[in-house]
C-alpha cells in the first residue's frame, strides 16, 4: 500500500469512527449543537468561491452576486436582531471580538470585563490571550449568589474609567441587565460591547430577553445556539458601520468563504419560524429542568440556576471530583461535558476547575425531552458517585438508541409558519 492509499484509509477510518462515536454519546458541551439535516442538504449555495473586502469594494473580479448575497445576509441579520448594521465575515467570535477592539481601542486602552472564573471569556482580557496582552483589562465579578454585582461594577468603572465595558460571557448562566450596563458605560464615557456568542439563537428565538439596542456593538457566534455555520457576526449602531467594517477588512482578516455567508443567512431565516422558537424555548426548559433534577439529587450540585441553555455543576462540592476528573469519568460513560472554573474558585486555570458546564442545545436539537434529562441527571450523578461505568454506559446507549441523535441530519424541513403575524 502506498503512503497515499494508507493516508486515505486512515482518514476514512477515523472519520467513520468519529461519526459512530457521535451516535453513541450524549453531548452536553454548551458550545456544541446539531445542524438540522434538511438545511445541510438543501444549502442555497454549494460552491467553493472565496471573497475579500467589503461589499462594493472588492479586490476580486466577478463579485456582483457576492455583493448581493452579503448585503442580503446583513439585511436579514438586521431584521432578526433589530440593529443598525451587521457584518458576517469573521471566522469566529474570538476574531469578531478582536475586530471590535481594533475598531474602538488603541493598544494599552482600558477595558472592564467579567472575570474569567465568574463566567467571562478568554478574549475578555485573559493574560495568555491577545486581548490581555494588547489592552489594559480589569475585571468585575459576581455576588454570593453568583449574579453580577452591578453596584460594585459601577464603583469599579468610576475608579478605572475604561474606554470599553464588556458584557457577556461563556459560563454565566443568568440574564444580563443591559440597561444598567448601558447606564454605567454612559456615566464613564465608555463604549458598551455585548458578547452574545452563546445566547444568539436563544435571543433570535425569543427565549432569552436581551435588548441589543443598549449596546454600541454586539458580537455573536453563528453556530452554537444559532445553529448556523462556524463563524461570527458583528452587529452595531449604524453610525459605527464604517469603523467596524474596516476593522474586519483590512483590519483583522482578508478572505472568507462565500458559502458561510449563504449558510448563515439560511440559519437566520430559520430563526423566524415557529419550529425554531420551539427549539430555543426547549433549550432553556431543559436547562432549568436539569438544574432542578440535580438540586434534588444534591442541594449543593448546581451553582445558582439558569436562564440560558447551560448550567454550572459544582462537582467538587457535591461529588468530590474536580472538573477535570468529572469530565473524564462522564466521558467513559458516553456523556461529553467540559470542565469549568467556578465563581469563588482559587484559580482561573481550567486544569484546576472546580466543576462542569452542562449545555442543552444539542439535546434540544436532537429531540430529547424533560423525562430524558431526568434520566440523564441520574446517570451523571451515579457516575460521579462511583457507580459501575458499564451500567451507566448502558443507560446512555439506551437514550441514544431511542432518540438516534444523527437522525436530525435527515429531518424534513420545519414548520415555516412565521412566529409573528404579518400585515399586508
Amino acid at each position: 500500500m502506498s503512503d497515499l492509499d494508507e493516508w486515505r484509509e486512515r482518514l476514512r477510518s477515523a472519520a467513520t469512527r468519529q461519526a459512530d462515536y457521535e451516535r453513541s454519546t450524549i453531548d452536553l458541551i454548551a458550545s456544541d449543537n446539531a445542524v438540522p439535516g434538511w438545511r445541510a442538504h438543501t444549502a442555497p449555495y454549494l460552491g467553493d468561491m472565496i471573497q475579500e473586502g467589503i461589499a462594493g469594494k472588492r479586490p476580486f473580479a466577478g463579485a456582483a452576486i457576492h455583493d448581493e448575497l452579503e448585503l442580503l445576509a446583513g439585511e436579514v441579520a438586521r431584521g432578526v436582531f433589530g440593529v443598525g448594521h451587521a457584518i458576517l465575515q469573521s471566522h469566529s467570535c474570538s476574531q469578531a471580538n478582536q475586530a471590535v477592539y481594533h475598531a474602538l481601542l488603541r493598544p494599552g486602552d482600558r477595558v472592564l470585563a467579567l472575570r474569567f472564573r465568574a463566567g467571562g471569556h478568554l478574549t475578555h482580557g485573559m493574560r495568555a490571550n491577545f486581548s490581555g496582552r494588547a489592552y489594559n483589562f480589569e475585571f468585575y465579578g459576581v455576588d454570593a449568589s453568583g449574579v453580577i454585582d452591578y453596584d460594585a461594577l459601577r464603583e469599579h468603572a468610576h475608579r478605572f474609567e475604561p474606554k470599553l465595558l464588556i458584557g457577556g460571557s461563556s459560563s454565566y448562566p443568568w440574564r444580563y441587565d443591559t440597561a444598567r450596563l448601558r447606564a454605567i458605560a454612559d456615566e464613564v464615557g465608555a463604549r458598551l460591547l455585548l458578547d452574545l456568542s452563546h445566547e444568539a439563537g436563544l435571543i433570535a428565538g425569543g427565549a432569552f430577553p436581551c435588548d441589543l439596542a443598549d449596546a454600541d456593538v454586539v458580537t455573536m457566534s453563528l453556530d452554537k445556539t444559532l445553529r448556523g455555520p462556524h463563524g461570527a457576526a458583528i452587529l452595531c449602531r449604524a453610525d459605527l458601520a464604517g469603523v467596524i467594517d474596516s476593522a474586519v477588512h483590512p483590519g483583522t482578516q482578508s478572505s472568507f468563504p462565500l458559502r458561510r455567508i449563504t449558510d448563515a443567512t439560511a440559519a437566520l431565516l430559520e430563526t423566524r419560524t415557529a419550529a425554531f422558537a420551539e427549539y430555543a424555548e426547549r433549550c432553556v426548559t431543559l436547562a432549568r429542568g436539569l438544574a432542578e433534577h440535580f438540586r434534588r439529587i444534591d442541594p449543593d450540585a448546581v451553582v445558582g440556576g439558569s436562564d440560558k441553555h447551560y448550567l454550572l455543576l459544582d462537582t467538587e462540592r457535591a461529588f468530590g471530583h474536580d472538573g477535570h476528573a468529572a469530565e473524564l469519568l462522564l466521558e467513559r460513560c458516553g456523556v461529553l461535558s467540559n470542565r469549568q472554573s467556578l465563581p469563588g474558585g482559587a484559580s482561573d486555570r481550567l486544569k484546576d476547575a472546580g466543576g462542569l458546564r452542562i449545555g442543552t442545545a444539542w439535546l434540544s436539537s436532537c429531540g430529547y425531552d424533560e423525562h430524558d434529562t431526568g434520566v440523564l441527571a441520574e446517570v451523571v450523578a451515579d457516575a460521579l458517585r462511583g457507580a459501575d461505568v458499564d451500567k451507566c454506559a448502558r443507560v446512555v446507549r439506551d437514550l441514544t438508541g431511542r432518540v438516534r441523535p444523527l437522525d436530525v441530519r435527515r429531518a424534513t424541513e420545519p414548520d415555516w409558519t412565521p412566529r409573528f403575524a404579518t400585515t399586508s
